[in-house]
């Protein structure tokens, strides 16, 4: 089982905006993208999705490889427990 930080969301979500979303307004913004990644960390932090899914669907919002992702996202990793993550190579 995946353990994460507490805010787990908000960390990663801030990040991923800061990262790759620089310029968008929350409230007002009409990129899809931007929601798609949103949305792919929310059903995360409730369980909705898997690890790899979450990953995958951020790098496809996002434009960027899995690798990349992963390497954000795990800041906020607490334990992966048994589970080993192994990027896709496209």
């Amino acid at each position: 089982m995946i353990h994460t930080t507490p805010d787990f969301f908000n960390k990663v979500a801030t990040e991923i905006r800061s990262t790759y979303f620089p310029n968008e307004n929350h409230g007002t913004t009409e990129n899809t993208n931007y929601h798609k990644a949103n949305y792919a960390i929310e059903c995360f932090n409730n369980g909705a999705l898997t690890y790899r899914k979450l990953i995958g669907r951020l790098a496809k919002s996002c434009n960027d490889t899995t690798t990349k992702i992963h390497s954000i996202v795990e800041k906020n990793i607490v334990s992966f427990g048994s589970y080993k993550y192994k990027p896709k190579l496209i």
